[in-house]
């Protein structure tokens, strides 16, 4: 059930605008309030550790953005498709995508390789849908290159196989059916792909950035929130959120505060049974120059049964391998080859919880909770050991990117709600407090289009999607998503590491 935002929500643009993180969802609506002449009189302030300080006043400054390589916006590369089951959704990633063709292919960080979605023997039901809506006619565009050859269907293993460039009677070795590691059905949407995460919020930051210009408008703070700043209720009036105390104990104050703090979000409120963190795996395997080049040409390929994808390597300036994360593993000489480039491996699974107790401020009292939050655990070797099964469905015994090892890997952290739809809307128990989360592992697509939308439902007039992405009934049970994630529900983090150290110390036993 949904709830409508408070009835006494100001209609008038308030004066101080807090916007407290700056991944996509963050920068998205800083964008957009910033562009928007109704919010022209607005003091604007981000908080955010990867921000760099923009004092208010200062405009002769140049600040140098590095986006933080821990929010699940910040990566090498992220899908861009608008093949979902759910028709709403569908069109606004399509509406999306052409943003993403207008305005980041010529920065270089947009890339066309064509998305194939496939199954074993879950997630089939999903695949349908999705494909029903891509295939929709009345979505056809001149600038969607909608020819007819656009959408394929993938009707057996042998067919995806083809479409990877993969020889026909490559199968699996590892004693699992081939068909679940590569699929058994699907289809190919050769006008998805994907974009470089940290170039494209590298441009975002340079649209906001354009206004430091006017000294009353904007200002970015280099910190960490601790808790919200609350007023006391009253015998007329709920509590208010009337700003945020940093670690330093310092705080900042404002008319209106919005939470974009993505996995991070349950630290700073209850959000029990509405919102959770949950952890994905991924990694990545070194390329040559020649195998990046034979690879470039490949689909991104989605396995909605297992949760796995890869995405390839891309040859310009751009490449995944000019992201932060990966300098450090980047251009090595190992084993007699040179390695230039890398393949992104991961999992868009249910993902790993890790609940942690934490005490979270209210207007009264401190709370003490349990939610689960982003861990700094490295990938649990059972998730790494099905990154390298799907490989395997990928690659033939032959080839060395079979059994090579991974330069690098790591956690990236959803933020998932019950339903896998965003959590966009006022706080109905409080004043002033504007959540604005809940991304569910596929809201960074949105970029282009999603401060548009998050204005309008700020400004109580966001229609269908004020209704999806509004405030919910506490959730009881298994999260199931919207029907994309692959994998198990309910895995803890901990317990993956500790079945990946006694594997380990079984095979030393066995020495």
């Amino acid at each position: 059930m949904s709830h409508p935002p408070p009835s006494d929500t100001p209609r008038q643009p308030p004066s101080a605008i807090l916007i407290v993180g700056a991944g996509v969802f963050g920068l998205s609506t800083a964008a957009a309030i910033l562009s928007s002449s109704l919010y022209a009189q607005t003091q604007l302030t981000i908080v955010d550790p990867a921000l760099p300080n923009l004092e208010q006043g200062k405009t002769d400054e140049t600040p140098q953005y590095s986006p933080s390589a821990h929010t699940a916006s910040i990566d090498s590369s992220r899908i861009i498709r608008p093949d979902y089951a759910n028709p709403a959704y569908s069109d606004l990633a399509a509406e999306a995508q052409k943003a993403w063709r207008s305005r980041y292919a010529g920065e270089g960080v947009y890339h066309e390789s064509g998305l194939a979605v496939v199954a074993g023997s879950k997630g089939s039901e999903y695949v349908e849908a999705a494909c029903r809506n891509v295939q929709d006619p009345r979505r056809k565009t001149e600038d969607r290159l909608e020819e007819p050859t656009h959408v394929e269907r993938l009707d057996s293993p042998q067919d995806i196989r083809a479409i990877l460039g993969l020889h026909p009677d490559h199968s699996l070795r590892l004693g699992q059916p081939e068909s679940e590691h590569l699929g058994r059905t699907g289809y190919i949407n050769r006008s998805s792909g994907w974009a470089n995460a940290e170039g494209a919020m590298r441009i975002e930051m340079r649209r906001i950035l354009e206004h430091r210009r006017d000294p009353a408008r904007l200002t970015l703070r280099r910190a960490k929130v601790d808790r919200l700043l609350f007023s006391r209720a009253d015998s007329e009036r709920k509590p208010s959120v009337t700003g945020v105390y940093l670690t330093d104990s310092s705080c900042i104050e404002a008319d209106l505060i919005i939470l974009a703090t993505g996995a991070w979000t349950p630290s700073l409120l209850d959000l029990t049974g509405r919102v959770q963190s949950t952890a994905q795996c991924l990694a990545y395997l070194p390329l040559t120059t020649s195998e990046a080049d034979s690879l470039s040409a490949m689909p991104v390929l989605l396995n909605l049964s297992t949760g796995c994808f890869v995405i390839p390597p891309a040859l310009n300036t751009a490449s995944p391998s000019a992201s932060p994360i990966l300098r450090s593993s980047t251009a090595t000489y190992d084993e007699g080859a040179y390695y230039t480039h890398h393949l992104k491996v991961a999992g868009h699974c249910h993902g790993y919880l890790s609940p942690r107790p934490i005490t979270v401020a209210t207007p009264s009292s401190k709370i003490r909770l349990c939610p689960s939050l982003p861990s700094s655990s490295p990938v649990p070797p059972p998730a790494l050991e099905g990154l390298r099964e799907f490989l395997c469905s990928i690659f033939p015994s032959s080839s060395p990117l079979s059994s090579r090892l991974f330069s690098f890997s790591r956690l990236c952290h959803y933020t998932d709600t019950p339903t896998g739809d965003f959590l966009i809307t006022y706080h109905p128990e409080y004043e002033n407090l504007f959540l604005c989360t809940g991304g569910s592992g596929h809201g960074f697509k949105f970029l282009p289009v999603l401060g548009r939308e998050v204005l309008k439902i700020l400004e109580r007039r966001g229609g269908e999607w004020q209704r999806l992405w509004g405030w919910k009934d506490q959730h009881v049970g298994e999260w199931k998503g919207d029907g994309s994630r692959g994998g198990e529900t309910g895995e803890l983090l901990e317990n993956a590491m500790k079945e990946g150290g006694e594997r380990e110390r079984e095979r030393r036993s066995k020495l």
